[in-house]
């Protein structure tokens, strides 16, 4: 029942944190809430009982007072599902997108990308981490999913990207769009291996121009995460690297990342400092 995300938050408004549990497992799994009791033991709450939780919010997404429950399921029914919260520790089921076994999904994040007062969902879909080696599929990328203001959420934006892991988007210019940082653990390496790491600057309107950056390749990167590092009040990023994978890759990559590969990379933002002429918006 490995699990691979816990949340904490009052689920049942008694005054005392609850916490999920996302059991994603293999052929077993299950995604669970755990009440609180006044003893402090715990009581667990079976939500979905069976595996692929990966990635789960609580959010009140109907803004009634209680917080509801938002997951992302990776494993052969895959998609992304909300359980309303009823009062009293019952919950409602309703899914707001779901996808066919090999869609791959990896990871999402809550965000109000149009600034229009109702949460959005960007997502990632790119697990290509078959027992075999699994080809490259062209619907693997980052997707917006934009929230009508009823809880409907529709796809407005698709950014092809083979093996994509993970995205976040901030407004890393300060300049009121929010950018988008993406990662990728299966590339193409033997024609693309820049997909490892893409910025995406926002223009407005969805439109995005890409960049990425030759140090991308130093390593095989499967987390990032963003945040003022050195207090200019500008987002800096970070990428975490784990060289082992089910798929195989190129021995020009493998044995360098082997031998003198980096645990980790720091992208510095230089949106906040002054820049020489022709300098990247991001720095190693």
């Amino acid at each position: 029942m490995r699990p691979a995300d816990t949340i904490f938050a009052d689920l049942n408004n008694d005054g005392k944190d609850d916490f999920v549990v996302c059991g994603f497992g293999n052929y077993l799994g299950r995604f669970s809430w755990f009440e609180h009791l006044d003893d402090d033991t715990y009581r667990e709450h079976i939500l979905f009982d069976r595996p692929g939780a990966i990635k789960a919010y609580a959010y009140d997404f109907n803004q009634d007072g209680r917080m509801d429950i938002i997951v992302m399921m990776a494993q052969a029914r895959e998609g992304i599902y909300i359980f309303m919260n009823k009062g009293h520790g019952e919950f409602s089921l309703s899914p707001v997108v779901e996808f066919q076994p090999a869609f791959g999904s990896s990871y999402f994040e809550l965000v109000d990308f149009n600034h229009d007062g109702f949460i959005d969902i960007l997502a990632t879909n790119g697990d290509n981490g078959d027992l075999h080696t699994s080809p490259l599929k062209n619907y693997h990328g980052v997707r917006l999913f934009l929230n009508d203001g009823k809880n409907n959420f529709h796809e407005v934006w698709f950014f092809p990207l083979n093996g994509a892991y993970r995205a976040i988007a901030k407004d890393f210019g300060q300049d009121g769009h929010l950018d988008i940082a993406a990662i990728s653990f299966f590339p193409d390496y033997d024609h693309s291996p820049e997909e490892s790491f893409v910025f995406l600057k926002n223009k407005g309107g969805l439109e995005f121009d890409a960049f990425s950056f030759p140090e991308c390749k130093a390593g095989r990167w499967i987390t990032m995460d963003a945040g003022d590092l050195d207090g200019d009040g500008f987002p800096d990023i970070v990428l975490g690297s784990f060289i082992r994978g089910p798929n195989k890759v190129p021995s020009a990559y493998s044995t360098y990342w082997e031998q003198e590969g980096p645990s980790f990379l720091i992208l510095r933002n230089l949106y906040g400092g002054k820049k020489p002429a022709g300098s990247r918006l991001l720095e190693k």
